[in-house]
């Protein structure tokens, strides 16, 4: 969409500027970053062996690493290695006064885990937040970042967790959605209990930690369907943490999802609720119809924005989805499907602009205000 959506001007003033917190950039080490954070041992297998390529099911991207064409830098690093370009095109060039980093080195775990040495995987995961803090937080307040763990080694990724819950420029844990166990499984509770324990949000990216099929019908044959299929695994992961009672167990629980969408929410709902209705007396754990589990406990970023022929439809479909503070802005920089902040249409009022916009996230990630800008 090409409206612009960050202008507010109040009677008889002038135009004020709406506060833009972006819940989904990304920046990626080269291997080459992560070496002075790497063990020798893992240094040197680095070197000598790299990474497990992707397996022959993998999809073929639009561009590098989906990335667009003017997100190369000066310097010739990949998309998402130099923090000082980052910082200019997309902090300084789109207005943006937070922007929350998701490591695409986390959402690439299928090319690190499984065939190759678990503490390898571990490994990589510590020095890219060890590059994350000192590289990228270090040298702009207005970043922040997510933690990077060895998702399926529960051990594992628990204690790269505490190791940076204390650092409150780190204010997710972030969880691939493409997962080798559904998310209610109790293999994943001990990162539930302190997600829970300490307020941060867990974020579900479009990420894998293994090889099984991508979808519930097989493998696809194009990225165009990979890319439009994301909906598809969220809704057994949303399916799977309610009926398993993650929410029961933990209710102060906060999950965002990133990149899925969320215009097929309310009829996935309507779906849950009914059967719900009929099948209750399997899941007499449950005290309460999945939607509101659903309705507390989970927002959406914006990006892709959703874009219906008819305009009218944007907001029919914000009214039956009826959680307009849980939606989060996200620009998915420096993808080539990035979308600036004018992507939200000029037709949403005021106070709902102004919440995806930036008030949303700062309140589910107790984000400061002043000193960003």
């Amino acid at each position: 969409m090409s409206e612009t959506a960050t202008a507010v001007r109040p009677q008889g003033g002038p135009a004020q500027r709406d506060f833009i917190v972006d819940c989904d950039s990304h920046n990626l080490p080269t291997l080459d970053d992560l070496k002075p954070y790497l063990s020798r041992r893992w240094s040197e297998y680095l070197d000598t062996f790299g990474l497990r390529t992707p397996s022959e099911y993998g999809i073929v991207r639009a561009r590098w690493m989906a990335s667009r064409a003017d997100s190369w830098g000066p310097t010739g690093k990949p998309p998402g290695s130099d923090p000082e370009f980052f910082i200019e095109q997309l902090l300084d060039g789109e207005g943006i006064d937070i922007a929350i980093l998701n490591s695409i080195m986390m959402a690439g775990q299928n090319m690190v885990g499984g065939g190759q040495p678990q503490e390898f995987t571990n490994a990589l995961m510590a020095a890219t937040n060890d590059w994350v803090a000192e590289q990228w937080l270090d040298r702009d307040d207005r970043l922040r970042a997510s933690i990077c763990t060895p998702f399926e080694d529960p051990e594992s990724l628990v204690r790269e967790a505490e190791r940076w819950y204390d650092d409150d420029r780190f204010v997710q844990i972030q969880v691939p959605f493409r997962t080798n166990k559904p998310l209610g499984h109790r293999k994943y509770w001990d990162l539930y209990e302190i997600s829970s324990a300490r307020g941060m949000p867990l974020a579900l990216h479009p990420g894998s930690t293994g090889q099984n099929l991508i979808t519930g019908a097989g493998w696809v044959t194009y990225y165009y369907e990979d890319h439009v299929g994301f909906p598809q695994a969220l809704f057994n992961q949303m399916a799977s943490m309610v009926c398993e009672g993650v929410f029961e167990r933990f209710p102060d629980m906060k999950i965002v999802i990133q990149e899925g969408g969320w215009s097929w929410v309310a009829p996935f709902l309507w779906r849950f609720d009914r059967a719900f209705e009929q099948l209750k007396g399997e899941v007499p754990h449950l005290q309460r119809r999945p939607s509101e589990y659903i309705r507390e406990h989970f927002w959406f970023t914006t990006q892709p924005i959703e874009e219906p022929e008819r305009p009218e439809h944007f907001g029919q479909a914000l009214a039956a989805l009826d959680m307009p503070g849980r939606l989060l802005f996200s620009s998915d920089y420096p993808h080539w499907d990035f979308d600036p902040p004018s992507a939200l249409p000029t037709s949403l009022d005021d106070d709902l602009r102004r919440g995806i916009l930036g008030e949303n996230a700062l309140a589910v990630y107790d984000l400061p205000r002043e000193g960003v800008r």
